[in-house]
């Protein structure tokens, strides 16, 4: 579980928070686990949604969303069917596919978000498929504001030397094998939550083609993308060995349509920090440096 949220950073107001455990519904009706991090004093601030990488439970993003709901916005985060609290029971002979994710739970969170906080603005914060995943939804056109970090192309010629390798080897070689032995592909060998072997399988596929899920011609949804108009900015981070610049640029490059579009290099030096990689954007040690900026680009205040 995660600490109670800290309420202030030194920089400005915060507002204490609270937080409750919903359900919303995705597209299909399927419940999805979700915790939403209200401010007590009842700003109202856009709504915001923290969408995670693929694997990833709702529960590494705790902290984040705690302090973007210090300052007025009401955040939710949430779990993908089949991840985290949206699991039921044994993940063998899941059918669930990586683009379920984005083209079911995606656009019911968005739904719920409309329809909880009628008249308000919605900010999306999508952490690596998280980012990528509003372009599929068939309502992103919900979204006012988008915040991307570590979103890429996931092609593995794109990640850097030798973590192309350890993938290719990983995903491209072994894994598909390993999620078809077991029903499931085990989450200790990436890093995160057990995946359904369909998922697993998909995303594999997208990531051994040069353009990623643009090359999938089952994926009728991919035409979404185009039609995704708000403000994104996209954060590649200098040591992510799998979001590397040309992975996230190209990934960048495919929302043609958005009114403002633009890319956030983010140094270490940045951060004063000697690490901060694919994941660690949203540990709380970086609140006054890129979780502050990330507020400011959110709030139309400054660029990060």
């Amino acid at each position: 579980m995660l600490d109670a949220p800290r309420t202030g950073d030194g920089r400005g107001a915060a507002s204490p928070v609270t937080s409750r455990e919903v359900e919303i519904p995705a597209e299909d009706g399927r419940p999805l686990a979700a915790t939403l991090f209200e401010p007590q004093r009842g700003d109202a601030g856009p709504v915001t949604a923290v969408a995670a990488g693929a694997g990833i439970p709702r529960r590494y993003y705790g902290r984040f969303a705690a302090y973007l709901a210090e300052r007025g916005r009401p955040t939710i985060t949430f779990d993908y069917r089949d991840i985290g609290g949206s699991r039921r029971g044994s993940l063998k002979g899941s059918q669930v596919r990586m683009r379920d994710w984005c083209t079911l739970d995606v656009p019911g969170v968005l739904a719920w978000a409309q329809q909880t906080y009628p008249g308000r603005p919605i900010h999306w914060v999508g952490h690596s498929m998280g980012g990528f995943a509003t372009g599929l939804a068939h309502n992103n056109h919900l979204i006012a504001r988008q915040l991307n970090i570590a979103t890429l192309n996931g092609y593995w010629r794109r990640m850097a030397t030798p973590e192309l390798y350890r993938v290719r080897v990983l995903m491209g070689l072994a894994g598909p094998s390993i999620a078809r032995a077991f029903g499931f592909f085990p989450g200790v060998l990436m890093g995160g939550e057990d995946m359904p072997a369909p998922a697993f399988i998909e995303w594999v596929g997208w990531c051994m083609s040069p353009d990623f899920l643009f090359a999938d011609d089952t994926l009728s949804e991919r035409s979404n993308v185009a039609r995704f108009r708000a403000p994104v900015r996209f954060a590649q981070i200098e040591d992510d060995v799998w979001g590397t610049v040309a992975a996230v640029d190209d990934m960048a490059g495919r929302f043609v349509s958005s009114t403002d579009r633009s890319i956030w290099r983010v140094r270490l030096s940045d951060a004063g920090a000697t690490k901060i990689g694919h994941h660690g954007f949203f540990r709380d040690q970086f609140r006054d440096t890129l979780w502050l900026a990330a507020v400011h680009w959110l709030d139309g205040d400054a660029p990060a």
